[in-house]
C-alpha cells in the first residue's frame, strides 16, 4: 500500500515542472500536469496534499486557479511557482490561502524545504479537525445520554406522581379522580391568569398531588358519613403539613410544596395551616385553593349532592375576598375559565 503523501506540479513549462518532479519523485507521489484546467480536473478525480503550481499560465493563471482550488479543497496546500516580475503578486496571493512561494530558478533544498513545512501544515490541519470531529461526536454521545437520562427520570416522575394520586384516591375513594380534576381547573385559571408557561407546569404537578397528606389521616374521618367534630377537624388540618413532609424526600416535587402547604390558607387570614392572607399566600396556592373547592362542590359527597353551576357561582361570588381571591373568582365567574 503507497502511503506516500501526494503532490501535483501545475507548470505550462516541461522543464521546471519536470526539475520539480525529480526533487520531489524519491520522497512523495508526485503527479504533474500542464495547465490549470488540467491539474484541477485531476484533483477532482483524486484529491492531494500539496499543489505546486505557477502564477503565469495561459487559458488560467495561478491566482484565479488558487481561489477555486481553495474553494473545493480547502484543506489542499498550495505552493506557488514565480518569477522576480512577480513576485508582489505571489506575496498578495498568500491571503488567498496560498501556503508559500518558490522564486524561479528555484533552489532543490529549498523546493524540498517549502513543500516539507506545506504538508506539516497539512497534517496539523488533518489532526485538529480529526480531533474536533471527534469532540463533536463525543458531545453529540453525551448530548443523547443526556436527553436519555431526561427521559428516564422524566418517565420516572410521572410514574411517581401518577402512584401518588393512586394512593390519595385508594385512600379516600369519594374523591377518586378529584386531584386530576382540579389540576386541570387551576391550569385554565392560571393560564388565564397569564402565568408563566414553567410556573403552570409547577402548577400542574402541584394540583395534581395537592391532596398527598390525606394518606396520613384516619379512613374514619375520611369517610365519615357527615360533619367533623373539633378534634377530627383539627386532625384533617394536619394533612397539608404530612404532605410537605412527603415531597420534601423526592427533589423533583419539591415546587409543589407551596401548593401542598399553603391550598387551604384563606384570603382573609382564617386558613391553615400557617393563617396568612391575601398576597402573602402563593398565587399557585390561592389558584389550587379555589379550584379544590369548585371541584369539591361540583362533585358528590357523602354528606351532600353535587351543587348545580349557578349554586356554585353564588358560592365563590359570596367567598370572594374572604375565603377565595377574588380576582380568580371573577375570573371563572366572567366565563373566562372552565370549570369542567
Amino acid at each position: 500500500m503507497n502511503d506516500k503523501e501526494t503532490i501535483i506540479v501545475i507548470d505550462d513549462e516541461l522543464a521546471p515542472r519536470e526539475s520539480i518532479r525529480m526533487v520531489l519523485k524519491d520522497h512523495y507521489t508526485v503527479n504533474t500536469a500542464s495547465g490549470a484546467h488540467e491539474g484541477m480536473s485531476m484533483l477532482e478525480r483524486d484529491p492531494v496534499d500539496l499543489v505546486v503550481m505557477d502564477i503565469k499560465m495561459p487559458k488560467m493563471d495561478g491566482i484565479t486557479a488558487l481561489q477555486e482550488i481553495k474553494k473545493n479543497h480547502p484543506d489542499t496546500e498550495v505552493v506557488l511557482l514565480t518569477a522576480y516580475a512577480s513576485l508582489e503578486t505571489a506575496r498578495d496571493a498568500i491571503r488567498f490561502g496560498a501556503f508559500d512561494y518558490l522564486i524561479k530558478p528555484f533552489d532543490k533544498d529549498d523546493v524540498l524545504a517549502v513543500v516539507k513545512k506545506g504538508l506539516e501544515k497539512r497534517r496539523t490541519k488533518k489532526g485538529l479537525k480529526l480531533e474536533r470531529d471527534i469532540l463533536l461526536d463525543r458531545a453529540s454521545y453525551l448530548e443523547d445520554q443526556v436527553e436519555a437520562a431526561r427521559s428516564k427520570i422524566l418517565s420516572c416522575y410521572e410514574g411517581t406522581v401518577s402512584a401518588l394520586i393512586l394512593t390519595i384516591d385508594a385512600k379516600d375513594h369519594y374523591t377518586y379522580n378529584h386531584s386530576n380534576r382540579v389540576a386541570k381547573i387551576s391550569c385554565a385559571v392560571a393560564e388565564s391568569m397569564g402565568v408563566p408557561d414553567k410556573l403552570i407546569k409547577e402548577i400542574d404537578r402541584a394540583a395534581s398531588i395537592h391532596d398527598i397528606g390525606k394518606i396520613g389521616i384516619e379512613e374514619n374521618i375520611l369517610r365519615k358519613n357527615g360533619m367533623l367534630s373539633a378534634d377530627e377537624y383539627i386532625e384533617i388540618q394536619k394533612h397539608p403539613e404530612i404532605g410537605v413532609r412527603i415531597v420534601k424526600s423526592i427533589p423533583f416535587l419539591e415546587d409543589a410544596i407551596p401548593v401542598i402547604r399553603h391550598h387551604h390558607e384563606r384570603h382573609d387570614g382564617r386558613g391553615y395551616p400557617e393563617g396568612i392572607a391575601g398576597e402573602q399566600i402563593p398565587v399557585s396556592a390561592r389558584i389550587v385553593a379555589v379550584a379544590d373547592a369548585v371541584d369539591a362542590m361540583m362533585s358528590d359527597r357523602p354528606y351532600r349532592a353535587a351543587l348545580s353551576k349557578e349554586k356554585v357561582f353564588d358560592e365563590l361570588r359570596d367567598n370572594a375576598g374572604t375565603q377565595f381571591d377574588p380576582e380568580i373568582v371573577n375570573l371563572l365567574l366572567s366565563g373566562k375559565v372552565s370549570m369542567e
